[in-house]
Order: structure tokens, then sequence, then C-alpha cells
């Protein structure tokens, strides 16, 4: 995998992150004029959650299992990518409690693009019901940075 640092340089990335990925905007993902659409942006959150935030944690989505839902998320759209652009993805940890824990993410072209945090609940995937985090995907989260607000 590349360094953070190094490929972050030229995308002009700030901070430090738990995980990134480089994308290409496709035609699928513009509008008209060639503009990435709004919700393709969220695309791009959802594909580092449930990959380097969920499952390569411990996580799973298998039936019976416990698994995230999205409770809460608020979007920052700075400045547009376009058609062919390439961008830089990024996830970090930025909290976690009991049965909850919040995700940053961000995407990166000559600086900050776009910016988005979801709040996220463990669910019991048979009933839905809010259960705590599994132990051993709670401490990979501190590990990797996340501050532990489970007062």
């Amino acid at each position: 995998m590349e360094d953070l640092a190094t490929v972050g340089a030229a995308f002009g990335i700030e901070g430090d992150w738990a995980a990134w990925k480089r994308h290409r905007v496709r035609w699928s993902e513009c509008d008209a004029l060639g503009h990435m659409n709004n919700v393709a942006y969220l695309t791009l959150c959802e594909d580092l959650r449930v990959g380097p935030g969920w499952t390569a944690l411990g996580g799973s989505f298998a039936a019976g299992g416990i698994s995230p839902v999205v409770a809460q998320i608020e979007a920052r759209y700075l400045r547009s990518l376009v058609f062919e652009e390439e961008a830089l993805v990024t996830l970090r940890f930025a909290s976690v409690k009991r049965t909850s824990f919040v995700h940053d993410y961000a995407v990166w072209k000559g600086g900050l693009c776009f910016s988005c945090r979801t709040v996220l609940v463990a669910v019991r995937q048979a009933d839905g019901a809010r259960v705590p985090l599994p132990a051993d995907i709670r401490a990979a989260m501190l590990a990797a940075g996340a501050r532990d607000e489970a007062g």
C-alpha cells in the first residue's frame, strides 16, 4: 500500500487518516455538465465505510450478525470534481462509544473538495436492535486513533 505522506502530498491532504484509496471519476458519477454528482461522493464514503471501516476490522455483513447502520450523516461540498479527475478518498475513526461510532471522510484533489461525518450504530441484523460494538472492532478503532467516548 502506498504511504499516505507520499501520496497525500500530490492531493493536498491535511491531517491523519487511517485509510485511503484513489478514485478516478467515472462518467456514470457525473451530471450533464461532467461534474461529479453529489450522491457519488457519499458512495465513495460508503466504499471506505464497509471495507476499511468495518470488514477490515473483523466485522461482517453476514445474516444474523452485527453490522453498522448510518444514523446521521453530514456532508460539505467545497469544490467539484469532474469527469476523469483522480482524487484521493480518506477515512478516519473519530470516536467510539458503546454502541455507536463516528467516521470522518474527505475527498482530496489539490486540497479538500468534500468532507463528511457519519454517526453509525451497531445493530443486530436479525431484529435491528441496537447492540454493543464487538470488543475486537471497538479496540481496533481505538488503536486507529478514535477517541473513547464510552463515558
